[in-house]
């Protein structure tokens, strides 16, 4: 194959692969997915409560990074940063929900009902929490002693379901644990008695247990409270169902499974089996600073991104096209063809592998346009040094391409090696800065070999190419370029 014939093929495929890209990208409807600055969600410092490890800071991260995995947020970032964890969730339309289920500890325990205390009850306000809607009056909860805790009603949505007079139950010690729970699962009862309850499967040990616990219950009598099982979760008795009739006494309820009851709706059931999926928070977290970025001001924030884009574009697109004539024009494909590509591969990398365009993003796209454009600059200062030796622009082509490739490759390699480091060692929006640096840098070596030089190659053997005096080359040689090759 000549040399025409293949630039000609590589110059082809870069356009079917920008072309390809794209095609993709629009038939199924993509767009590029905004971080937290550019469409607007939550950040939140959640710091544990009386201190702990690192090894367990670590296991909460994971745990929360489930938690927000299954609630679908693009590109969350949930790292330790000391003693801290930092939680960032763009995109949230509910920050309060969301929060509440991010940092909802999920202790699990199930508690046989000792006694009912109502608020007519005359020791009511001597036992248990002083006020059952606020939480910082609950009592401790020890898995082996006795407590008393308050019964968490459904009254509908934007209500907890807890005041003042919420009943309270004194609860013995727990019978089972999280730990015993496998998996939770919110179903909605197809028969429609029961509405949506949330499914457990227990595990070996636990199921033992849950046959224990429910055969001892079912010995008291139908009606009496100490037939009831309450399910705490962080110190708030969720529900407390009694054993059915069918529940023989010293026998119990048998095959690893139980359901949690309580007149659910669809959210609050898919909420408590996500938190009791994937385990309780080994720490307490309280918030400790929250951040709310409206959609309008991360509208404004990608304004202003895109703003400093194109007008570092169109600078860069004026100062080729004065300097190098038509050449510039070349230069104009190149950056549009590497431009095109990236934004496409950032498009495809948000909706596959849940990539956010960051502000910080945004200026690593805007240096890439530099990067480029200094790549096509090298190789033509080296034609024009070429050139400026008397030779002929064909002559040049090949010639300068030998030198400014290895300039081309030591300068990406240098900059590519940087934002190696720069990912790998930063943490937030400087790490989108480096992918984006590190992306463009790759399609800079790509858009060099398979566009740059084949479409120069291509152009340098055209007559027209060679003659023209508005190229931004010949003028270097002086008025009478022929003078050098020995004519007039």
């Amino acid at each position: 194959m000549t040399a025409a014939r293949r630039y000609r093929w590589t110059i082809v495929a870069m356009v079917l692969l920008l072309g390809g890209i794209w095609g993709g990208i629009v038939a199924a409807g993509w767009s590029p997915r905004l971080g937290l600055d550019l469409q607007g969600g939550i950040s939140v410092v959640l710091t544990p409560k009386g201190g702990t490890s690192t090894a367990t800071l670590d296991k909460a991260v994971d745990i929360i990074r489930n938690r927000v995995d299954a609630l679908g947020v693009a590109e969350p970032e949930i790292v330790r940063q000391g003693d801290n964890v930092l939680v960032q969730l763009p995109g949230i339309k509910e920050p309060k929900h969301a929060l509440q289920l991010i940092g909802t500890t999920a202790q699990l325990r199930f508690r046989p009902v000792l006694e009912r205390i109502p608020p007519s009850a005359a020791n009511y306000a001597k036992v248990g929490p002083a006020d059952c809607a606020d939480p910082t009056t609950y009592p401790s909860e020890d898995p082996k002693k006795e407590v008393v805790l308050c019964i968490r009603e459904r009254t509908g949505a934007g209500s907890s379901g807890l005041s003042a007079e919420s009943v309270k139950l004194r609860l013995g010690p727990a019978a089972l644990e999280g730990q015993d729970v496998s998996t939770a699962q919110a179903v909605l009862d197809a028969q429609g008695a029961q509405g949506w309850y949330v499914s457990l499967t227990l595990t070996g040990a636990g199921a033992k247990k849950f046959e224990q616990v429910t055969g001892r219950l079912a010995c008291n009598p139908r009606g009496d409270p100490k037939r009831e099982l309450a399910i705490v979760l962080d110190r708030v008795v969720e529900s407390n169902p009694q054993m059915g009739d069918e529940v023989q006494c010293n026998q119990g309820i048998s095959g690893g499974s139980a359901q949690i009851t309580g007149g659910f709706t669809e959210s609050d059931a898919k909420d408590l089996g996500l938190v009791l999926r994937y385990g309780a928070l080994p720490v307490e977290l309280v918030p400790s600073a929250t951040t709310t970025v409206s959609p309008t001001l991360g509208r404004d924030s990608l304004r202003a991104g895109l703003t400093a884009g194109v007008i570092g574009l169109a600078i860069v697109f004026v100062y080729v096209v004065l300097f190098y004539r038509m050449l510039g024009l070349v230069v104009w494909l190149g950056l549009a063809l590497h431009g095109g590509i990236t934004v496409g591969i950032v498009t495809i990398l948000g909706q596959t592998a849940g990539f956010a365009l960051t502000l910080a993003g945004i200026a690593g796209l805007i240096v890439s346009v530099g990067i480029a454009a200094d790549s096509f600059i090298v190789y033509f200062e080296r034609i024009k040094d070429e050139v400026h030796q008397g030779r002929s622009v064909r002559g040049s082509v090949d010639r300068a391409w030998s030198s400014a490739r290895r300039t081309i490759v030591a300068a990406d390699l240098v900059t590519a090696l940087a934002a190696a480091v720069l990912y790998l060692l930063a943490v937030g929006g400087v790490r989108g800065f480096a992918l984006m640096l590190g992306l463009a840098t790759g399609l800079d070596l790509l858009v060099s070999y398979l566009f740059m030089h084949p479409f120069v190659w291509l152009l340098a053997q055209t007559r027209a190419f060679n003659e023209s005096r508005r190229l931004g080359i010949r003028r270097v040689v002086g008025e009478s370029p022929a003078v050098a090759g020995g004519g007039r």
